[in-house]
C-alpha cells in the first residue's frame, strides 16, 4: 500500500494556525512520529511565520500549504510554502526571531528555501518509529 500523503491549503490568518497544527500533529500521530510535541511547536511556529510576514503589503492575506509524508529511510517530511513576500528582514515586526531557530533545533534537518514562483519553502524531518 503506498504512504498517504497529507495536504492541506489554509488562508493565512491567525485562526488557521490551530488547525495546521491539528492536521499535521494527528497524521504525524497516526504514522508513529516519535516527538509529535516537538512537531506540533514546529508546524506551529512555521505557519505563525507564514501567517506574520508572507503577505505583509498584501491587500488579503494569501494562502499557507502544509504537506506531510513519511519517506522510507527519511522519517516524516513537513512542509509549510507560501507565495508570499519571500524572507526579508521586517523591522516592524513585534516578534522575537526565534521561531525559526526553534524549529532547527526541534527538527532532525531543516531548511528555508526560496521559491521559484515566490513565496517561501519551510522543510522539516522528523523521526517515525520504525522509518529512521
Amino acid at each position: 500500500m503506498a504512504p498517504t500523503i497529507l495536504a492541506r491549503r489554509f488562508p493565512a490568518r491567525a485562526d488557521q494556525v490551530r488547525l495546521a497544527r491539528r492536521e499535521v500533529v494527528a497524521y504525524a500521530r497516526e504514522h508513529g512520529a516519535v516527538d509529535p510535541d516537538g512537531i506540533a511547536l514546529a508546524v506551529s511556529e512555521a505557519v505563525t511565520n507564514a501567517v506574520v510576514h508572507a503577505y505583509v503589503d498584501a491587500p488579503e492575506p494569501g494562502a499557507v500549504e502544509v504537506t506531510a509524508e513519511v519517506h522510507d529511510g527519511n522519517g516524516l517530511e513537513i512542509q509549510v510554502r507560501d507565495d508570499g513576500r519571500g524572507m526579508a528582514p521586517r523591522l516592524d515586526s513585534a516578534g522575537l526571531g526565534v521561531g525559526l531557530p526553534i524549529v532547527a533545533k526541534i527538527s532532525q534537518r531543516f531548511k528555508v528555501e526560496a521559491r521559484p514562483t515566490g513565496g517561501t519553502a519551510v522543510r522539516m524531518f522528523f523521526a517515525v518509529a520504525g522509518h529512521a
